[in-house]
């Protein structure tokens, strides 16, 4: 269904979207606090909502906003927690989102990527290598798994180049899934070193900005092609390169992007904040919900025959690596995994200003103890190994600048270190 879907007209698919839509803005009315009395708030009931433009009446959510929320009023009804997936947010504001998803819903979302990899060449039996933030990966396999479909191995990024390289080697996959900070270090090292077996098939990136010259030095380094997604865990993958199209195809039959600058909706080829309505997000819903992103949807037409719509650029910030005093970098993608999951903590900000210090700031929040602090601190003594001096420092607020996304890891070192 959904890979027949893609290469449905553009008028098809508004209707496989508006009909989505339409179940999802009834079962956030019956079924979810929030969301009723928002709408009810704007004057608007769910027969209001029948279109992609209707959707304009429903206030813009933020994280900020589901995040202060009891669990209770944000998610459906009757829902058994227990078998929910949990995930959170990756932490680029600072803060990271607890989410609920039932097994129907999270299995919607994978099959938005499997449509992605399908379309840049990525075959069925493929082996996979994906970098994780996480010290250690703790996964069950999933169903296809067993039947040899995009097998899946994890490899943490706490650990150094060096253990990459030969985990690679040891399992031989390939495909490697990863953020790009991450793969530039397994590239340099594999240069550095002379490495000559890690051939990959394709390169697939995720979260954050793959830039340019970034893309160029993957590429030569791997002799692979760099293929970039557009996703999040709120709402799975929303856009993907195409091969022929040199745009990203909008998953629009499954997620609503909406661009808009000042609260005003944005013309095509005018960039704003990104916008999500989650079409399979039954359990809790994301509706115009604010990524923190900025980019700029397109009225091309698809040269590939697919019906999905264009967006011609994902804009974002790159994060700075931490530099230790032996020269080693470490990729931010774990230092979100470090302080996310302590308890108490609101936000973060991560400083660097020299290669002997690191200033940890954390906004305090409910359930903030003493406990929280030493937490935190382990979490990066265990992931930086005593290299570097960290000095915690308890602050009042971390405050976000208004039409940016909040810089949670900020470097003040040359940027030649990181080159």
């Amino acid at each position: 269904m959904i890979q027949r879907a893609q290469w449905k007209t553009p008028h098809e698919i508004e209707r496989i979207q508006e009909a989505k839509l339409a179940r999802l803005i009834r079962q956030a009315w019956n079924k979810v606090p929030y969301y009723r009395e928002l709408m009810a708030g704007a004057g608007l009931k769910p027969e209001d909502i029948r279109s992609r433009a209707d959707l304009r009446m429903i206030p813009i959510t933020t994280k900020r906003t589901l995040q202060s929320l009891a669990l209770k009023d944000k998610i459906a009804a009757g829902t058994d927690i227990d078998r929910c997936r949990i995930s959170y947010t990756s932490g680029t504001t600072g803060t990271p989102l607890e989410i609920y998803a039932a097994p129907s819903d999270a299995t919607r979302m994978n099959l938005s990527w499997g449509r992605a990899y399908l379309a840049n060449g990525m075959k069925p039996w493929y082996k996979i290598a994906a970098f994780i933030g996480q010290a250690r990966a703790i996964r069950r396999k999933s169903w296809y798994e067993h039947w040899g479909i995009w097998r899946r191995h994890e490899i943490s990024t706490w650990k150094d180049p060096e253990a990459w390289i030969k985990d690679i080697q040891r399992n031989k996959p390939d495909v490697l899934v990863g953020y790009v900070m991450t793969l530039k270090l397994l590239a340099e090292a594999i240069q550095a070193k002379g490495v000559q077996d890690v051939r990959p098939k394709r390169i697939f990136h995720s979260s954050a900005l793959l830039d340019d010259p970034s893309r160029r030095f993957l590429e030569s380094v791997f002799q692979a092609p760099v293929i970039d997604f557009y996703g999040a865990d709120e709402a799975g993958c929303i856009a993907w390169e195409c091969p022929r199209c040199s745009s990203y195809h909008v998953n629009s039959d499954l997620v609503i992007v909406e661009t808009t600058k000042r609260g005003e909706t944005t013309r095509p080829g005018e960039e704003g904040e990104i916008l999500v309505t989650n079409l399979q997000s039954s359990t809790m819903p994301f509706i115009r919900y604010a990524l923190g992103d900025i980019g700029t949807l397109s009225a091309k037409i698809s040269l590939c025959g697919r019906g999905l719509p264009l967006m011609e650029r994902i804009q974002g910030r790159i994060d700075d690596f931490i530099v230790l005093p032996n020269k080693r970098k470490i990729s931010p993608h774990p230092l979100y995994h470090c302080l996310d999951p302590v308890p108490g903590i609101r936000r973060w900000r991560i400083i660097q200003t020299d290669v002997h210090h690191l200033v940890v700031e954390l906004e305090g929040g409910r359930a903030f103890s003493s406990d929280t602090i030493s937490r935190a601190r382990a979490n990066l003594v265990q992931l930086l190994k005593n290299e570097i001096e960290i000095i915690v420092r308890i602050v009042p607020s971390i405050p976000v600048p208004p039409q940016t996304k909040f810089r949670a890891i900020q470097s003040e070192l040359s940027k030649d270190l990181f080159l």
